[in-house]
């Protein structure tokens, strides 16, 4: 029993190793997608982005968060004389992908104390209330936010994605300043 749970427990810890690792990189790229913007058109400060890490904060923030990169990109393209293959870059796919999320988690925070029993019941051996619990769980929020969550990873895959592409695109703009460093002293 005892070597089980140390497994067990090595793969939690390896799992939220895992989650942490992908949850610095996403963010390292949101930040440096803000900092490809010229810093009068970021619509937030770059490192305001780690707000999200925080579990309950960074999900509200990720409203906020989501709206302001997609307002920095159209002001970097509007900036440099580009128009965007779309008027608010990444909103709508940062917006679902953060609506998915919060509603997701606030299922899930309805359904946690079934989950919580699941897992006591399955240690315990107990195989009646495992049964019960399990034919519970299989209800329609479980069905729901499982749904949620999915949709929630598929959408966070193309968000980053998506940002990382405006991201590359804002560092190789053309610009379209008059005001030529190389011409400014004739």
């Amino acid at each position: 029993m005892a070597a089980e749970s140390g497994i067990m427990l090595f793969f939690l810890f390896l799992g939220f190793a895992i989650v942490i690792l992908i949850t610095v990189l996403y963010l390292l790229n949101l930040q440096n997608t803000v900092k490809a913007a010229a810093p009068e058109n970021r619509k937030l400060a770059p490192g305001n982005v780690w707000i999200m890490i925080i579990p309950l904060v960074g999900t509200i923030y990720s409203f906020i968060a989501v709206r302001k990169i997609s307002e920095t990109i159209a002001a970097e393209y509007k900036s440099k004389g580009q128009v965007p293959d779309n008027p608010k870059p990444t909103l709508m796919t940062g917006m679902s992908m953060t609506i998915c999320r919060a509603v997701s988690w606030f299922i899930s925070f309805f359904t946690l104390g079934d989950t919580i029993a699941t897992y006591q019941a399955s240690m315990a051996g107990d195989m009646e209330q495992l049964v019960s619990l399990s034919a519970r769980q299989s209800g329609t929020l479980s069905f729901l936010s499982t749904m949620l969550g999915v949709a929630w990873l598929v959408l966070f895959i193309v968000y980053w994605v998506q940002t990382a592409g405006y991201k590359n695109k804002m560092k190789s703009l053309p610009s379209n300043n008059a005001d030529s460093q190389i011409f400014g002293a004739y």
